[in-house]
């Protein structure tokens, strides 16, 4: 991926046309589906434009209207990744606050499993991330999700214990966020009962950096 998303490609990385009729988002979605189901299967370097386009029952010269190259749909499957995390947070913010440390510790796993699956659904779309975080140019794709997971990460925080402020609430987020991305991208390379070993690493450390802050008993 690394030369297919340098500095000097960005132009053609995008999508050629965002759709604008149902019609056109279902194709879209047609080939994104596509995308992701062949890269679950050959990883991200074996499918071509013309295996995705087959796969998703339309012409490449179809495909080739909404995306310029394969690069260009791997990105938008990364902005689908990356999108998928506010709602997972969303989701543990409209349950009813924790009364006790033991049901901030359930909802915490509950927050850890659903976005472990979203890494592990994924696995084969990393070195995709990895490569707009190492990019300059593609960096603040990943970083105006970044701002929302954080933002929410800090929200969730702060509906466990109301008094908590705004700066610590976003210090406490920042650091959930990058220690549990850095962590599951390091085990997605283990074995799978070493991935699930390092998640229980992973919630630990987070119930022990946060837990201080939220006056639970």
């Amino acid at each position: 991926m690394k030369p297919s998303l340098d500095r000097k490609t960005k132009i053609v990385l995008e999508p050629r046309k965002q759709p604008r009729q149902q019609r056109s988002s279902k194709v879209v979605d047609r080939i994104l589906d596509a995308a992701l189901i062949l890269t679950r299967e050959q990883g991200t370097k074996a499918p071509t434009t013309l295996a995705i386009a087959q796969h998703a029952g339309l012409s490449v010269g179809s495909l080739y209207q909404y995306f310029p190259n394969k690069e260009a749909i791997l990105l938008e499957l990364a902005r689908r990744w990356l999108s998928s995390f506010p709602e997972v947070i969303r989701r543990r913010i409209k349950v009813a606050p924790p009364a006790n440390r033991e049901e901030f510790r359930r909802e915490l796993r509950k927050l850890r499993i659903d976005t472990s699956k979203l890494y592990l659904e994924n696995a084969n779309l990393m070195p995709v991330i990895e490569a707009i975080s190492g990019n300059p140019d593609l960096r603040p794709i990943q970083n105006e999700y970044d701002d929302q997971i954080v933002a929410l990460y800090a929200a969730w925080l702060q509906h466990a214990n109301p008094a908590l402020e705004d700066k610590c609430a976003s210090r406490l987020g920042l650091v959930m966020m990058e220690v549990g991305h850095a962590c599951k991208l390091a085990a997605l390379k283990k074995d799978r009962r070493t991935f699930d070993l390092m998640e229980d690493d992973v919630e630990a450390m987070w119930l022990a950096l946060v837990s201080p802050y939220l006056n639970l008993n």
